[in-house]
């Protein structure tokens, strides 16, 4: 029986609804199920959609084709403003912009920048290395088309949730240097970040906090196949063995959630290689909060504070 002693109300009160009933797995119900579960999400859970400038839906480069996106344009937006680039969770299987277009409207707002969202292959049709490949190609897409999204190729950020945080870790060290462009900045909410079942969170809150170890399994089974428990630091973010020059980073983490550890490890081990991290956790709150905010006013709190950090960040970057 899971203690939620400790957890937000609002999460306790989604806790208790989505366990209300006999526990089953996004495998059990239906991949396809699964999806236009996380898709409808929005609905029951998060805030209304905020109005902004401008939405448009367009098409970018991936690795094998293009990928639909959808750019966020805040009101009055400027030439050559610092941009973001975003990358759903989803445990790599599910997610899209129907079940992330609330948050990137906030971030939109709150933090004052274009966001350009992009939908990158899912597994498990197309495994591993597909997602990577379609981040990293999607990025410099933006790159090279920095002038019509409004954007400063060298004031990017790259940031997602889960399974996006996850890509979005990767990527900030494979482009290191990379002569097509880098980001500037990485905002990592609630990532994965190694093999699941390494830390204590994992076993911790394995069970009845949102993201069951089971779930887990079948996420990475479906991405990573057989590399899913390979320690090799060329897949996992936490396990590299050179963190050096990657961008700086906001890394966001809750209290009751199995990846909590993963947060905590990599924003040390960030810093000890000399990246500049801002750490922002949530210790009442559980994976998946900065979705909720219509089920508790902290959750809202955070997403703000999330966002405005992340403008804060981008701005100070120098103009060249």
């Amino acid at each position: 029986m899971a203690d939620y002693s400790k957890t937000d109300p609002g999460m306790v009160q989604f806790l208790n609804q989505f366990y209300g009933a006999e526990v089953v797995g996004f495998e059990a119900i239906g991949l396809e199920n699964a999806r236009a579960m996380l898709d409808a999400f929005p609905d029951m859970v998060d805030a209304p959609a905020v109005e902004i400038g401008e939405v448009r839906d367009l098409e970018v480069d991936g690795a094998e084709g293009p990928l639909k996106a959808r750019l966020y344009l805040p009101e009055n937006v400027q030439p050559n403003s610092p941009g973001l680039i975003f990358y759903h969770g989803g445990g790599w299987v599910m997610g899209g912009i129907a079940s992330h277009d609330r948050p990137c409207r906030r971030i939109c707002k709150l933090a004052n920048i274009p966001v350009l969202a992009v939908d990158y292959r899912l597994a498990p049709e197309h495994p591993f290395p597909a997602a990577d490949e379609d981040a990293i190609a999607s990025f410099h897409w933006a790159c090279d088309h920095a002038d019509e999204l409004s954007m400063d190729k060298n004031r990017l950020a790259v940031a997602g949730d889960s399974a996006g945080g996850y890509l979005s870790a990767a990527m900030a060290l494979k482009l290191r240097g990379a002569a097509k462009g880098e980001p500037a900045v990485q905002l990592l909410i609630y990532p994965a970040l190694r093999p699941f079942g390494d830390a204590p969170s994992h076993k911790e809150f394995g069970e009845g906090f949102a993201l069951d170890s089971g779930d887990i399994k079948f996420f990475t089974d479906s991405y990573f196949r057989e590399k899913g428990n390979d320690p090799d630091p060329e897949v996992w973010p936490l396990l590299s063995k050179d963190l050096k020059g990657a961008a700086q980073a906001i890394i966001v983490s809750c209290g009751q959630d199995p990846l909590r550890d993963d947060g905590f490890e990599y924003a040390k081990a960030l810093e000890e290689a000399g990246v500049p991290v801002v750490h922002q956790h949530y210790p009442s709150m559980t994976h998946g909060f900065l979705s909720m905010t219509a089920l508790s006013p902290k959750a809202m709190e955070g997403f703000e504070a999330v966002a405005r950090e992340l403008g804060n960040q981008l701005y100070g970057l120098p103009v060249k």
